[in-house]
């Protein structure tokens, strides 16, 4: 089942649009995020630290992927926020604080929403698709 699952998984990321990595990511960020908080309310401390990891392995790659060249302020905004996200994270990982995982859900969700919007938004020939392409994935 486990191996369906994956195998399941890597098809869909191979024939997605790279614009659309960037939003899976941010949802699965948001799952692991909304499973940490249930097990915050069950104390389970080790599951728990599992989950917020693999969130903030998400957030880490997002921000590996910036191009800052070709993404400019909007790229250098967005490593600022991975960092935020990342920081407050730990925070709520040594505190046990759902409240900041609500925090930085809501960040990731406001992302999501964006780059879901600007994924599905045809490029005008007055706009910088340069300036669009923040995550080096976009930028085909």
């Amino acid at each position: 089942m486990y191996n369906a699952a994956r195998a399941y998984l890597q098809t869909q990321v191979t024939t997605t649009k790279p614009g659309d990595v960037v939003v899976l990511l941010y949802e699965g960020a948001i799952n692991f995020l909304k499973q940490a908080k249930v097990k915050i309310t069950e104390r389970d401390v080790e599951a728990k630290g599992i989950l917020i990891s693999k969130a903030m392995d998400i957030i880490s790659e997002l921000d590996a992927s910036l191009n800052t060249q070709k993404g400019g302020e909007l790229g250098d905004n967005l490593h600022k926020l991975y960092f935020y996200c990342n920081t407050r994270l730990l925070q709520a990982n040594l505190k046990l604080e759902p409240k900041l995982i609500d925090e930085v859900v809501t960040i990731l969700a406001g992302l999501k929403s964006a780059f879901a919007e600007i994924n599905q938004a045809p490029i005008s020939s007055t706009m910088d698709p340069g300036r669009l392409a923040a995550h080096e994935s976009m930028a085909s």
